[in-house]
């Protein structure tokens, strides 16, 4: 199923995922940084540096405004992603993660690091035309390129399994991306956090889930 998701909605989701990560790193001290994330392999500070990196690379599709019709939508992205960069083998990307963090002398470095790239990624947002722009090859609406991004801010706010709540409207999109992934509603009980965190993979699939159960997870 495909989601497009007006331009409005997404800039309101996109700037409160990037405001709410920051507030959740913000809440860890540097030690907490350094523990376990929800992604296997990876420590909290190593999934925010994987956040700056992201950031500053859709720093890139904010200025990349273009004519082309859309190429894909704010669903129809992820199996792209998929099909071009994720691997069987996990652990070469796993590892080159654990390096990029290395390189910054303390949690704290990145910290400081995460509020300068999240200061230019907030002003790109609020000024994003309401256009097509083109990124990683592809061509989104603006709406979807901001879904898009929610959509992976929040996941990895959840990822620091920190006490600062995320977003509900940024929740709210990848919940709806999940569904358009799996190509029906999730059952009413589950919440929009729960959903995320079952359609990702990071908590098992309950009983509730029946005939959709094998489609999890619909988005990495």
């Amino acid at each position: 199923m495909r989601l497009t998701v007006p331009t409005a909605t997404a800039r309101t989701a996109c700037a409160e995922s990037v405001v709410g990560f920051v507030r959740a790193v913000d809440a860890l001290s540097e030690l907490d940084l350094l523990g376990a994330s929800r992604c296997h392999g990876w420590t909290r500070m190593d999934v925010m540096v994987h956040v700056i990196a992201g950031w500053e690379d859709m720093l890139g599709g904010l200025v990349s405004s273009v004519d082309a019709e859309p190429t894909v939508d704010a669903a129809t992205y992820w199996p792209a992603f998929a099909a071009e960069f994720v691997a069987d083998d996990p652990i070469p990307a796993l590892m080159a993660q654990r390096r990029r963090s290395t390189t910054y002398l303390r949690p704290a470095s990145a910290t400081r690091h995460l509020h300068e790239v999240a200061d230019a990624l907030l002003r790109g947002i609020a000024s994003l035309p309401r256009g097509n722009c083109l990124w990683q090859g592809h061509v989104f609406t603006a709406g979807d390129f901001l879904t898009v991004w929610a959509v992976e801010d929040v996941v990895h706010h959840l990822d620091l399994r920190s006490e600062d709540p995320a977003p509900d409207s940024a929740l709210a999109l990848a919940r709806a991306t999940i569904e358009a992934l799996v190509g029906e509603p999730l059952p009413t009980g589950w919440t929009d956090l729960e959903a995320t965190l079952i359609g990702t993979g990071r908590e098992p699939v309950p009983e509730d889930g029946g005939a959709i159960r094998d489609r999890f997870p619909a988005l990495g």
